[in-house]
């Protein structure tokens, strides 16, 4: 595997950061990548997977190109008393990135996953833009904004005002509904998470509410590393069909 830093100017934060990337030794020519977009949690940064998991061993046996952005934190927001990390995000790090490196725009061969913080920004970058990926997978998601004042001593940082509520679920139900139920959607959560009652209802509201099909999985463990590279595995057999277990690097590209 290829480990990539970029670091550069960004136009909409006016200040530099750094992007991780993850590539496959070998890309043939004129080849586009897979992508998944991770995202990371509160108090971490994009290079938190690559330090705190074994995401580099596992990747060779996927193909994929895996793009972790510095996101601080923003909650993945266009900050009231910050910067503009949305438009980072969206406007910026994603099409720059696509124009660095041969990374798909297909939506089918693009996927967005992330952490706590980061759950709750692939949700919101799947339920906002349902046509640029064909899954989104969230693990120990923050899916209910209320419980930031509690959380973050700088929150008035992020949102002015009380925390928005059922903030996710309004963004789903105003979703284009076409695109949104064509998404493929994996929810993850340790049996032991203090979020897990509210991604229990989330959940539920996702698949009773607007018939979204949400494979919804809970193993034994907590808010924490350990159980996030437990699952790390199972998230990539769920989302690209095979088992890592099996010790067979792909040889053939999407």
């Amino acid at each position: 595997m290829s480990i990539l830093s970029f670091t550069r100017a960004w136009s909409s934060l006016q200040e530099q950061t750094t992007i991780n990337v993850i590539l496959p030794n070998e890309i043939p020519a004129n080849h586009k990548l897979q992508v998944l977009w991770l995202l990371h949690g509160l108090g971490d940064n994009g290079s938190g997977w690559l330090r705190k998991t074994n995401l580099e061993v596992l990747d060779k046996y996927t193909n994929l190109a895996i793009v972790t952005p510095e996101m601080n934190r923003s909650f993945y927001t266009n900050m009231a008393n910050g910067l503009p990390y949305w438009d980072y995000l969206t406007r910026e790090v994603i099409p720059e990135m696509r124009k660095l490196l041969p990374l798909s725009s297909d939506p089918r061969n693009n996927f967005v996953s992330g952490v706590s913080m980061g759950g709750f920004g692939a949700f919101k970058l799947a339920f906002t833009h349902p046509d640029w990926f064909s899954a989104v997978i969230s693990i120990s998601s923050v899916v209910n904004l209320t419980v930031l004042p509690k959380l973050m001593p700088d929150y008035d940082n992020i949102f002015a005002g009380p925390a928005p509520k059922r903030y996710l679920e309004e963004l789903a139900k105003n979703a284009p509904q076409a695109a949104l139920h064509r998404l493929r959607i994996y929810d993850c959560i340790g049996d032991q998470d203090f979020m897990k009652h509210d991604n229990d209802r989330f959940v539920d509201y996702l698949q009773n509410e607007l018939g979204l099909n949400v494979a919804y999985v809970t193993k034994t463990g907590n808010h924490d590393w350990l159980y996030w590279q437990q699952v790390l595995p199972d998230i990539l057999h769920w989302l690209l069909g095979i088992r890592l277990s099996d010790g067979k690097p792909l040889t053939s590209f999407e």
